[in-house]
């Protein structure tokens, strides 16, 4: 066996039993999601977090999820503190008029 290497079909089994392994141990998207909110309240157990870290290296959408879930939930928490930054101006009445009348048509 020496100088043997592996033919295609050696490797395209491999590959197939390792994507076999990878889509065994990671949660789907909707588990991620439910794992996700579950993980803002408490902290997830080890086991957990590997696995997400392993399907965020397949899902983009599920890491760009939980990214902006993260930052949502720190804007919203920063809210009642710049809460007299906000502004109080209002719109003109003839704006107001405007705007009722499209919303008639």
């Amino acid at each position: 066996m020496a100088g043997w290497t592996p033919s295609q079909e050696d490797r395209n089994w491999l590959q197939m039993r390792i994507a076999l392994l990878i889509c065994r141990i990671t949660p789907t998207c909707a588990e991620v999601v439910r794992m996700v909110s579950l993980g803002m309240d408490n902290k997830l157990p080890l086991t957990m977090r590997i696995k997400l870290r392993i399907h965020y290296l397949m899902c983009t959408f599920c890491e760009r999820y939980t990214k902006q879930l993260k930052y949502m939930r720190t804007t919203a928490r920063e809210f009642p503190e710049k809460i007299g930054k906000v502004s109080d101006a209002t719109l003109p009445a003839e704006t107001k008029e405007r705007f009722k009348a499209a919303l008639r048509q």
